[in-house]
């Protein structure tokens, strides 16, 4: 049995970073699928961050799979269409997952009737009871995947079936991500060639701080987790729908780090889990650059000391800033910060030999031109620092799924507007947003301050990268973003 999993390119910089990040998610599904069925299962993982769609395209052709598992995003949801299409019209079952994909499964199923399922939350353990079910489909059709916890189907008889439980695995009973599903060659020498070295993103666990105060059961009716996840307090702006917080073994971690160095010479290290674990301090053991998520009220002398315990010195912060006055910091739910903080945070950093990558936002729910470019000239400010080596400015991002989202539907228009839709205009959807919640901002004069922020920066010959989310092809060539791809190491 062959199983297809693809992560579709993105178009522009709706939400792209390709960089030095390979879609964990499908490598973990495929990891532990191929370790229940063992040679009976062939898994071929298509990764849109190095290949064009048009090579996706061809090789789903070629491939010819079974089962195609499909993780698209806001800014893939066209290319992942198509593709499914292909598959669909050779025969493969169509499944769907990850983040946006739970959070819009009902409208996707409802209008494609090419997809016949979505899996919901984690996928591993509700992959592999498909897989193992493909034989039986062949005699009694889609009626068979009833009773797979975190699926959505299609029955045989078109009609959409919702899942009876979610189920969300202890992450000690899922294995190491098997690295060698992915053209780990190809991708190396991707890294390379864009000033990163041997680098890659690896798991430590999953989750963030904000939601970590639950205590996570493994199995939950459907609607008891939907209600749990809806209420949760998080930022105002993510579209993330899971519970809790969730870290690996002590030395789990570790292991992981040693064999990607051994195997693969990996020496950059970009730990994708959303707010690092700042409570083990046993140290890696492997030297080389690491990349970590952290809050900037994390970012102490006492915490910095504990990382480099665990990490060595060559550390890489990424903070989410995000805006740099009290009031747009409540509004996306972050902490109280202002610039004189931020600037004691940064000189503690560099004294330290850290780096600081840094993103803002700019739109959120009664931001004022004022506000703004508060926020904008905290960048400018920061960039005037030798380790601030990254800073990314983005209008915001109206994600199925996030309170903004939510708040946006409770409007009678937009609901109709947009309460069935499974493909979102990122630009529509943020200017109605702007309208109603932002009327002081236009969506042109938040493009248009981004490109001034970045013009300033470069004029006073600084050499950050300065990269931007959430635009089109045309928004972006204006703003012309200063991109890893040409400027070295983020090391250097």
């Amino acid at each position: 049995m062959k199983l297809l999993l693809a992560y579709p390119e993105i178009e522009c910089s709706v939400t792209r970073t390709s960089t030095y990040s390979v879609p964990l998610g499908l490598g973990s599904i495929g990891t532990y699928c191929k370790q229940k069925l063992g040679d009976s299962l062939d898994v071929k993982i298509l990764d849109g961050s190095m290949m064009s769609h048009e090579e996706q395209l061809r090789e789903t052709g070629q491939y010819n799979p079974d089962v195609i598992g499909i993780n698209s995003t806001i800014g893939s949801q066209a290319n992942a269409y198509e593709i499914a299409k292909l598959a669909k019209e050779k025969g493969s079952l169509v499944l769907f997952g990850g983040v946006h994909s739970t959070n819009l499964w009902q409208n996707m199923l409802q209008n494609r009737d090419f997809i016949d399922g979505v899996i919901l939350y984690e996928g591993e353990i509700p992959s592999y009871f498909v897989l193992n079910r493909m034989g039986e489909r062949q005699i009694l059709g889609n009626g068979v995947f009833q009773g797979i916890p975190n699926l959505a189907y299609r029955d045989s008889f078109g009609e959409i079936v919702s899942p009876q439980r979610i189920f969300i695995p202890h992450l000690d009973d899922l294995p190491d991500v098997d690295y060698s599903l992915f053209d780990m060659q190809r991708f190396l020498e991707q890294t390379r060639s864009r000033g990163f070295g041997k680098a890659v993103s690896y798991y430590a666990g999953k989750g963030c701080a904000k939601r970590g105060n639950v205590r996570l059961k493994t199995s939950y009716g459907f609607d008891e987790y939907n209600q749990l996840v809806n209420a949760m307090d998080v930022c105002s702006f993510c579209g993330r729908n899971e519970l809790g917080l969730r870290n690996f073994e002590e030395d789990r971690e570790a292991r992981i780090v040693k064999e990607l160095h051994e195997k693969y010479g990996i020496t950059g290290f970009f730990n994708v889990q959303d707010t690092v674990n700042l409570r083990n301090t046993s140290p890696i053991g492997v030297d080389g650059w690491y990349r970590l998520f952290i809050g900037t009220e994390s970012i102490t002398p006492q915490n910095i000391k504990r990382l480099q315990q665990r990490y060595g010195n060559n550390l890489i912060f990424q903070a989410g800033i995000e805006a740099a006055n009290p009031q747009m910091r409540a509004v996306y739910g972050k902490r109280r910060t202002n610039l004189d903080d931020l600037v004691s945070k940064v000189e503690i950093m560099r004294d330290e030999g850290i780096q600081l990558h840094a993103s803002f936002i700019l739109g959120g729910r009664g931001e004022t031109k004022d506000f703004m470019q508060r926020t904008t000239e905290t960048a400018r400010q920061l960039a005037e620092y030798d380790n601030v080596t990254w800073i990314l400015m983005s209008p915001q991002l109206i994600l199925p799924g996030s309170p903004d989202y939510r708040a946006l539907m409770q409007m009678p228009q937009m609901n109709r507007k947009y309460a069935n839709e499974d493909l979102i205009d990122i630009v529509g959807i943020n200017q109605d947003f702007l309208r109603l919640f932002t009327p002081d901002l236009t969506r042109e004069e938040i493009v248009e301050e981004i490109k001034r922020t970045f013009d300033e920066i470069r004029g006073k010959d600084r050499k950050p990268i300065l990269d931007v989310k959430g635009v089109v092809e045309k928004e972006e060539k204006y703003i012309q973003p200063n991109r890893p791809y040409s400027v070295g190491s983020p090391n250097s």
